[in-house]
């Protein structure tokens, strides 16, 4: 695959892809803006503003007026929702996230639903644009064309569904931004408290469980149990000990009926989205095999002396791919590897092979913008992030072996 996509003619330059990327920057925003258009919760185009915003909104309050037992039963979560915003009615959504986000919202509860939303895309925007700064002027030697570099963090699609439908990736991206500062200041306690934040998504984690038990990382694992351990004190102390009894029984049904949460097939993108498309005895086989080679891959590039970003660049790779439930905006996350491989690639010694690399991060930002599984059934996004860590641990292979 990745031999197929480098023989590519595009992009004709990087010049030619900054342009391509303001073109398309400017489309997604100016749609952005009709999504959020209209004096009511719905936007002038019909759907509910910020769609998955509202779950989070809803639970903040029942958190902050201690409603426990309804932020697990989906009658009573939905009767609250619609109390809150009328217009929501149409919108159903399961229990499935950990009590860290009803602590996360409460402070929401004060404002009406528009002004907690502005106010949460605003802080969305801006952390983003802080992180991918903060990532850029440590590669800037290497990658340093400004304009690319801000036109297409503008243009990642992933960024834009993020903002537009009013979810919480950002949290986890802070988690490995943190993470990633800990780890380049040989930290590594800090970085596991920082890695404890993927409870909010916990399969995000999946990577670096494989790398602290395949590497002996038990620093990192410290820091994580102590991070985990803060955040259910704190849960326990604001909503008390039944809060959790809840959340485990709620588990039981959502991994019961799995298959009923996926979300359309075009917005998935991960080997799982591609797996469940064949008969369930194939096909969870399958999908246990690729992960165990992504893991493979990732626990490899992990013992190389490839810088840390690069390192820590393939476990978010690797945690997009194994993940059994990715839609389009946890994507997001690859807006740091993507610096770090590029900055990786133009060194000197890899340079030759970096219009390879454009050709596959070129494509990859089409195949994450263009819903090809509402044509052919499969996102292309899923083999090309395939090819794309396996093009990036090949040329770390060469890297002497850290410790």
């Amino acid at each position: 695959m990745a031999g197929i996509v480098t023989r590519m003619p595009w992009p004709r330059s990087a010049r030619h892809a900054t342009k391509q990327a303001i073109i398309l920057a400017t489309l997604l925003w100016i749609a952005a803006a009709v999504s959020f258009a209209g004096s009511g919760d719905r936007s002038i185009a019909g759907p509910l503003k910020g769609p998955d915003f509202i779950q989070f909104y809803t639970l903040g309050h029942l958190a902050a007026s201690r409603q426990v037992d309804a932020m697990y039963d989906m009658k009573a979560l939905h009767d609250a929702q619609v109390a809150l915003v009328p217009q929501s009615g149409p919108e159903i959504y399961p229990t499935v996230y950990p009590p860290q986000a009803a602590l996360l919202f409460m402070p929401f509860s004060g404002w009406p639903y528009r002004t907690a939303l502005l106010f949460w895309t605003v802080m969305s925007i801006a952390l983003y644009s802080l992180i991918v700064r903060s990532v850029w002027r440590r590669v800037a030697d290497q990658l340093s064309d400004r304009r690319l570099v801000i036109a297409a963090a503008a243009a990642f699609p992933p960024f834009w569904t993020l903002i537009v439908y009013g979810q919480i990736t950002i949290v986890i991206l802070i988690a490995f931004w943190l993470g990633w500062l800990a780890l380049e200041r040989g930290r590594p306690y800090l970085a596991g408290a920082a890695f404890g934040l993927l409870a909010l998504k916990p399969q995000f984690g999946i990577p670096l469980a494989a790398v602290v038990l395949a590497c002996g990382e038990w620093r990192m694992l410290v820091g994580a149990v102590a991070s985990v351990a803060a955040q259910v004190a704190v849960i326990w102390l604001a909503l008390g000990s039944s809060i959790f009894a809840a959340f485990v029984s709620s588990l039981r049904t959502t991994l019961t009926h799995a298959e009923l949460l996926e979300s359309k097939p075009f917005m998935s993108h991960s080997l799982r989205a591609v797996t469940r498309l064949l008969p369930n005895g194939t096909g969870l086989p399958l999908w246990l095999a690729l992960s165990a080679i992504v893991l493979w891959y990732t626990v490899r590039v992990w013992k190389s002396a490839a810088p840390m970003g690069v390192r820590l660049g393939v476990v978010m790779l690797a945690s997009l791919l194994v993940n059994p439930h990715v839609i389009v905006y946890d994507v997001t996350l690859l807006a740091l590897p993507l610096l770090w491989f590029g900055a990786y690639m133009l060194e000197a010694e890899r340079r030759s092979e970096a219009p390879a690399f454009g050709v596959l991060v070129y494509w990859l930002f089409a195949a994450l913008f263009v819903p090809t599984a509402a044509i052919i059934g499969v996102q292309l996004s899923v083999p090309l992030m395939m090819a794309l860590l396996v093009f990036i641990s090949r040329r770390t292979a060469t890297s002497v072996p850290v410790g």
